[in-house]
This record gives structure tokens, C-alpha cells and sequence, in this order.
């Protein structure tokens, strides 16, 4: 149940303002909560790229992830992917757990009995997959298969990772800056995002960004005042992607079992070339240009695959997303400051090259 003039406040909000005291709502926002919600529907790949077009997240039901070799054709549940991660790393793999106050180290199953048991407190947030056992039996082909970053574990690499939490787990104000995507198999959290550097406008921390001794300042008001500022909550069977140049916080409002990636894709590229461009990734902050770890090479990499896909068919095109990112070429002309920064920057210039020549 969602907030409105009639129920606030609304279980789910008031679970969060438990978790997260900042996130009490005055029913004066109620309006203004509404329109900032993402809601959910059905998956297509011309519907993801629309949404990635725009800069917009999106939250979708019917996305294809599913066990391969699996007698089922429905979405795994919570009991066959908790058989899947016990099975599918190597016995000496360690996971990083994050408790209240501690980090610890353990076992993968031990990890599983831990969130099967309901009895703590405690967070994963970057279990990799890449590579093992878990990773040949899930098919998260539909993920990665438009995406520009190579698969990996590596800060500029996909990062394919396992999510797990509790319930009551809170992940401060941060930023990736990569695109990324979530799939909720058990559970539900509560996302709110905005621009970064609007964020900042308003007062708002990142503490990838800034120097933050507790939590990042946060103000409810400041967030629903933004352009930017979106908030959904995805829940069993659901996939979420969103922009790079997002902020985000994290409640978890049920126990979660889920997956992470990062991805790079032609419909919303220019869009995060022009947000590196004002804010240098933090994937790239070590990165000797043209290391692999470095904008340069994202974008020469996509360069060369524009260029390879001139001698494919409009289908093949049209899977990668090459359409879109024609058509947000064409709209900077729109903006004076995004065409001012896209005509000085290199990167998007090796992209407005190679389309030249289809």
C-alpha cells in the first residue's frame, strides 16, 4: 500500500521512517510523493531503452531471468535460489557481510542459512558471481547482452553481484556512477534517487562524494523539491534499472534476495559521457588514460562496436539500441550546456564519428 490523502501514513512509509528517521513524511508531500513514484510495468526491450533515452529509472515485471535446465518455466523463488548460491561458489569464497556494527567474513552457505534464518541483522552487497558455478546455472543472458562494459569484477566492469539483506538494513546516500540494474527474487526495498550534483544544490550528501562522519545529510522536503528525484519500490519478479548519474538510498523493508550489475548501453551513453564530463566516475578516479579503467576507453570501445554494427541489419541495430542513441544526438541541440560540453567532449565526438558512417 502506497501513500495517499486517505491512509497515510502508509505501513510502507512509516517502516521506513522506523529504519530511517529522515524519511518521515508530512502529509502536506503526499501530492508530491505520488508523482515522484515510479511505477512498474511489463518488460520490453523497447520500453527499457525508451526509459533509458529519457534519463529515467524504470521498475519492470516479466524481465527474463530464469534457473537454466530447469523443468519450471516460472520465476525461481527464494527457496531454489538459496539452493543455487549454497551450490554455486567455490568453499574457500568468503563473502563480506556487513552487520550493525562489524564487518565479518564468511562462507557463502553460511551466508544462505544466515538469511534463511530471519534473525539478524546484517547485509551483502557485492557477492560476484562472474565466473562460478551460480553463474553457468542462472541465465542473466538479457542483462548484459546490450550492455557496452565488459563482463567482470573490476570497478569499470560489470560487477555482476548477489544482493543480500534483512529486513531493517540501510544503505546510506551513495553513488555508483555506472548505470545498474537490480532483480528482486524474495522481498523488497525502498529506493529513492536523485541527480547527484542537483543533490548537492540542495544540500543533499553523498558520502562516495563528501566527507560524511554519520550519515549523509538528507532532507525529505529538499528531495521532493528536485526535477530529478524519483523513489520505487521493487519487490519478487521485478527489475530495476537505473541512470548513472544517480544518488541513491536503500531500505530494505523485507528480507532481499537478489542480483546487481552495472551496465553501459547506446541509448543512455551520451548521457553519462556528459555526467563524467562534470563529474569524474569514481571507477575511473586512478585510471592512466587509455587504461582499460578509463572514460577514453569506454568510449572507444563503443566506437568500435557502432563501427561493427554498420554492416549489421536494422534488427541487430535496433537490439543494441544504436536508433536511440541517434535520436539523443540529434536532441543536444536542445540544450546549449549539454551542446557545449558534447562539442568539447572527445569522447562523445569518437561516438558522433563512427555514426557518421553508417
Amino acid at each position: 500500500m502506497y501513500a495517499t490523502a486517505d491512509n497515510f501514513p502508509s505501513p510502507l512509509w512509516e517502516r521506513a521512517n522506523c529504519i530511517d528517521p529522515s524519511l518521515h513524511i508530512h502529509p502536506g508531500n503526499l501530492a508530491s510523493l505520488a508523482a515522484k513514484r515510479v511505477g512498474s510495468i511489463s518488460f520490453s526491450r523497447a520500453r527499457l531503452f525508451s526509459r533509458m533515452l529519457a534519463g529515467e529509472p524504470g521498475l519492470y515485471t516479466g524481465f527474463p531471468i530464469s534457473v537454466r535446465k530447469s523443468n519450471s518455466r516460472n520465476r525461481p523463488d527464494a527457496a531454489v535460489i538459496l539452493g543455487e548460491i549454497r551450490a554455486g561458489f567455490p568453499a574457500a569464497k568468503r563473502a563480506r557481510v556487513r552487520n550493525r556494527n562489524s564487518i565479518v567474513y564468511l562462507s557463502v552457505p553460511q551466508v544462505a542459512d544466515k538469511w534463511a534464518g530471519g534473525r539478524s541483522n546484517f547485509g551483502v552487497p557485492d557477492l560476484h558471481y562472474v565466473g562460478t558455478r551460480f553463474d553457468r546455472r542462472l541465465d542473466t543472458t538479457a542483462l548484459n547482452d546490450f550492455n557496452l562494459l565488459p563482463r567482470g569484477v573490476h570497478p569499470f566492469q560489470s560487477q555482476d553481484s548477489l544482493v543480500i539483506s534483512s529486513c531493517g538494513t540501510f544503505t546510506d546516500s551513495h553513488s555508483d556512477d555506472h548505470a545498474g540494474s537490480n532483480h528482486c527474487f524474495a522481498g523488497s526495498k525502498l529506493w529513492l534517487m536523485w541527480d547527484t550534483l542537483e543533490g548537492f544544490r540542495h544540500g543533499l550528501e553523498d558520502v562516495e562524494r563528501c566527507e560524511v562522519t554519520d550519515r549523509a545529510k538528507f532532507d525529505m522536503p529538499q528531495f521532493l523539491r528536485m526535477k530529478s528525484s524519483r523513489w520505487l519500490v521493487i519487490g519478487p519478479g521485478q527489475t530495476m534499472f537505473i541512470p548513472a548519474n544517480l544518488t541513491h538510498k536503500v531500505i530494505t523493508l523485507e528480507h532481499y534476495l537478489g542480483l546487481g550489475s552495472f551496465h553501459a548501453g547506446f541509448p543512455s551513453l551520451v548521457d553519462a559521457l556528459l555526467h563524467w564530463a562534470r563529474l569524474p566516475p569514481l571507477w575511473a578516479r586512478n585510471a592512466a588514460s587509455p587504461s582499460e579503467s578509463s572514460v577514453e576507453h569506454l568510449a572507444r570501445r563503443a566506437a568500435r562496436k557502432l563501427r561493427a554494427l554498420g554492416n549489421a541489419d536494422a534488427a541487430e541495430r535496433a537490439r543494441w539500441g544504436v536508433p536511440s542513441l541517434g535520436i539523443r544526438l540529434a536532441r543536444l541541440g536542445a540544450s546549449k550546456e549539454a551542446a557545449s560540453t558534447a562539442a568539447r567532449d572527445p569522447n562523445v565526438q569518437r561516438l558522433v564519428r563512427a555514426l557518421e558512417r553508417f
